[in-house]
């Protein structure tokens, strides 16, 4: 196709983020080994964009850079510019986001990656400014520069690229050993590994920005419920979970957590909320409760699964992907409120049973509201104040709290809300499945548990009918997504398939789910596993003509558990249930990988922890 001829071609696209961008004039693609084929046609680099609908940098980079005409004139002419959605496909984000580590050593969204037209990357970074910051280069200053390199030193460049690529292909993770005795480190041997990077004044680990680290809680709770972590060296999670519910990052208004916090005081979030991370937080609320079954950590329950009923579950029986950080263009202008909107809306909270105009100034402490912003624009984001909670902790005044959290609710449904994507993505939402079937085995609180049971039985029919293929009522194939029509087979959604099946196979006793987890098994085991020990993130059986490698997965936790270490702890569980301790054989090599992966960085290793710490003899 002609460049001149050549048009934005994002209008038939099913994915909201690539419709955000389909009145750009920068002449999009979407994705298709088709148009990569126009690169080497036209003897032109590629400009391979992505991100995903609910990213405010994805938004400002937009706004700055494609909607402008010179920009997208420059983009047109010397480029093949393609958009990618990076929930649509993960393993492409995935082998751009580790090039971008070794270029810039930095990875994130939006990522702008320039490609040889075979795909390798001979460079990839992230957000770049219309307007110059600081010594950096914009963006029209990069885009120019990496035009000049590829038609005058291609051959450098082609050499880079390709070096890049085997770097990738290699795996960038060392594969040194850890030395330890016996099976594996005993937990409390790794919390006091890590102590040096606690936050032993606001919770967590490290510095800002500070995400959940589900997994790695979710350890350590299961761990000092088993008696294996005393619960005073476990007192540090509790304080992190709480702190989290009490800042910006919880919703306080109608529950679910944004994806982190910006700041280490866990007060203001990064206001996009993703389905996975209400999937996490829910598996690690279900466990806390048993452990310190505060107001704060049920209410947190069942705000957010009220949340997922009310804003994040289809018509159609599956659950939505994110919600938005920006509305009416500003990052969380929805979420946050002026002093003075605060104070009109406490004293408009009084009612004839509960008069708060004497108790302004208490509540307006316990928020954080106060003369100075705690946010952009005047604006505060609603929190608690943790100090404070022997106060507001009472049976006097916790109703108060739900009662302002109640009308900050009802305000907001004045304003425009942030944007919905409403697509479902088959992992994601097999991940929420589990999630509501912890909830239904840990928490006791009947009401609690009858909500999670209602969505998981409103929620098990979809999830087939949207991602499963079926011939005869046996699976044949799986959609990572249901806006595209054809996806490639991805390890993380038969992983957390074979969870799903399994966990509600153990609440029902229904065979048909058991047969379900018994055959994705041997399907991830069969066509996901390479030279033994390493897993794919693609089917080996698929021959998908996808014009960019097959990756070797690590055993990290990302934006969200890892798959390959829930994979070995579906295996060993299965071992059980099937009474066959050699079933699946590869899962032994593999696990032995996981361990010395995870125990360079138990932080970022939480479900690899949770799948290596029994010995053998436990599942026997």
């Amino acid at each position: 196709m002609n460049s001149n001829k050549r048009k934005n071609r994002l209008i038939e696209a099913k994915s909201l983020y690539l419709k955000q961008h389909q009145t750009n004039p920068v002449h999009w693609q979407p994705f298709s080994p088709e148009v990569v084929a126009m690169a080497a046609t036209e003897n032109k680099p590629i400009f391979l964009s992505i991100g995903y609908s609910s990213c405010h940098w994805c938004h400002v980079m937009a706004h700055e850079s494609f909607v402008d005409q010179a920009t997208a004139d420059y983009l047109n002419d010397n480029f093949i510019c393609i958009k990618v959605d990076k929930e649509e496909y993960p393993d492409l984000d995935q082998y751009y986001q580790q090039a971008s580590q070794l270029f810039v050593q930095t990875g994130g969204w939006p990522l702008s990656a320039f490609l040889m037209p075979d795909m390798k990357p001979y460079f990839v970074g992230t957000y770049f400014p219309k307007e110059k910051q600081g010594e950096g280069a914009t963006f029209m200053e990069l885009i120019q520069e990496l035009r000049r390199a590829y038609h005058e030193n291609k051959e450098e460049v082609l050499k880079n690229a390709t070096e890049v690529d085997e770097r990738i292909r290699e795996g960038l993770i060392p594969k040194d050993k850890v030395e330890f005795e016996g099976h594996f480190p005993g937990p409390l041997g790794i919390i006091k590994a890590i102590e040096p990077y606690k936050d032993s004044e606001f919770g967590g680990y490290g510095e800002a920005p500070k995400f959940p680290h589900f997994p790695y809680y979710e350890w350590c709770l299961e761990q000092m419920l088993e008696g294996m972590i005393p619960q005073e060296e476990g007192q540090h999670i509790i304080d992190s979970i709480e702190g989290m519910l009490m800042g910006g990052m919880y919703d306080h208004a109608r529950g679910g957590i944004h994806r982190y916090s910006v700041d280490k005081k866990w007060l203001v979030p990064h206001f996009e909320k993703m389905l996975y991370d209400q999937s996490g937080l829910l598996r690690v609320l279900s466990k806390t409760s048993l452990l310190y079954p505060s107001p704060m950590i049920l209410d947190g329950l069942m705000d957010t699964l009220h949340y997922l009923e009310k804003e994040m579950k289809a018509d159609n029986h599956y659950f939505f992907a994110s919600q938005d950080a920006d509305s009416e263009g500003v990052e969380g202008l929805y979420f946050t409120f002026t002093k003075e909107e605060f104070e009109d809306l406490v004293n408009r909270s009084s009612d004839t049973n509960l008069s708060l105009e004497d108790k302004i100034e208490e509540i307006k402490g316990w928020f954080q509201i106060g003369d100075t912003p705690n946010f952009e624009r005047n604006l505060n984001v609603i929190s608690l104040d943790p100090d404070k909670k022997n106060s507001f902790y009472t049976d006097e005044n916790w109703p108060i709290i739900r009662k302002i959290r109640n009308s900050i609710l009802e305000e907001r449904k004045n304003r425009i809300p942030p944007a919905t994507d409403n697509k479902g993505i088959a992992s994601w939402n097999f991940m929420l499945l589990t999630s509501l079937v912890e909830v239904m085995q840990y928490v006791k609180y009947d009401q609690i548990r009858q909500k999670a049971s209602d969505l998981l039985n409103y929620a098990l029919e979809g999830m087939y009918n949207q991602f499963l293929q079926t011939e005869n009522q046996v699976i044949v194939g799986m959609n990572h997504t249901n806006t595209l029509d054809k996806t490639p087979s991805f390890f993380e959604d038969y992983v957390f398939f074979t969870e799903s099946q399994l966990r509600v196979y153990e609440i029902t006793g229904n065979s048909q789910f058991k047969k379900n987890f018994s055959d994705a098994m041997d399907f991830l085991h069969s066509e996901f596993i390479e030279d033994g020990n390493r897993v794919l993130t693609r089917a080996k059986a698929k021959k998908e003509t996808c014009p960019y490698p097959n990756l070797y997965l690590d055993g990290f936790d990302q934006s969200f558990k890892n798959p390959i270490a829930t994979f070995i702890h579906m295996a060993r569980r299965g071992r059980v249930l099937f009474k066959d301790a050699n079933k699946w054989p590869n899962v032994d090599a593999i696990m032995e990988n996981l361990k010395h992966q995870v125990l360079k960085n138990p932080i970022n290793g939480g479900e690899g922890l949770r799948a290596c710490t029994y010995p053998d003899h436990v599942y026997r």
